[in-house]
């Protein structure tokens, strides 16, 4: 589904990411973990089009994408739900909904999406008319996923869908992760602090420290790893 090869990206005259090589196979959830600084949202930024990267490719599906606008990426079935959520907080779950949907043109398709989005999360059918900025973190959370969903992406980028929330949520989040992989079959990146997590739900993983990967492989081995273990899941 998506491969990153040999990608350094840079902001300014700093290099963000040192030849970035990695491999989203279709229908799976890989997970990218490091500390703060590492690269990730770079990285994330990188292929969603939002950076372009001053050397190596991008690819999706076998196409080069390193320089195809951020507009042009999401209508190829790629979606990128931000560190921070970035809901429309003046809008409320439906308008946000139908944001999400500008892509698409027939009215039936965005309804039958938007009460997809409910199945999902029956906490935004309950908050239907509410506006997102009253809304918790974990509401918003969900918000900014289903409203990520509106475009039907074949790859779905997160970045730090834990951040903030309570224990309750953080569970919940991740379990709508994984319904919408097993399920909808969709490839997911994510990008994540709470690496136990991360790693508990991914099938592969790769490790980013200051720009560079410096570890990659099956996510339960990676999850074994005694210098991962020290450094990001708080075991001695």
């Amino acid at each position: 589904m998506l491969e990153l090869r040999g990608v350094h990206t840079y902001y300014g005259h700093i290099h963000a990411l040192k030849g970035i090589d990695a491999v989203v196979p279709d229908g799976e959830i890989v997970a990218l973990i490091g500390g703060n600084g590492a690269g990730k949202t770079t990285t994330l930024r990188t292929i969603s089009g939002m950076l372009r990267p001053k050397q190596g490719s991008v690819l999706m599906q076998g196409k080069d994408i390193s320089g195809i606008p951020a507009h042009q990426i999401l209508q190829m079935g790629m979606s990128h739900v931000p560190e921070g959520r970035r809901i429309f907080p003046q809008l409320t779950v439906r308008e946000n909904l139908e944001i999400g949907a500008h892509t698409v043109t027939d009215r039936k398709v965005i309804e039958e999406r938007i009460q997809e989005g409910f199945t999902y999360f029956p906490r935004l059918k309950e908050r239907e008319h509410q506006l997102g900025g009253t809304m918790s973190g974990g509401e918003q959370q969900m918000l900014a996923i289903a409203r990520a969903l509106m475009v039907n992406p074949k790859l779905l980028l997160l970045d730090e869908p834990s951040m903030g929330l309570s224990p309750l949520f953080v569970e919940a989040i991740f379990d709508i992760i994984v319904e919408l992989n097993a399920k909808r079959g969709t490839t997911i990146l994510l990008v994540e602090q709470n690496a136990q997590m991360a790693l508990s739900v991914a099938k592969h993983a790769y490790v980013l420290q200051t720009g560079e990967v410096k570890l990659s492989g099956n996510a339960a081995d990676i999850a074994e790893d005694e210098s991962v273990r020290k450094a990001y899941l708080g075991e001695d």
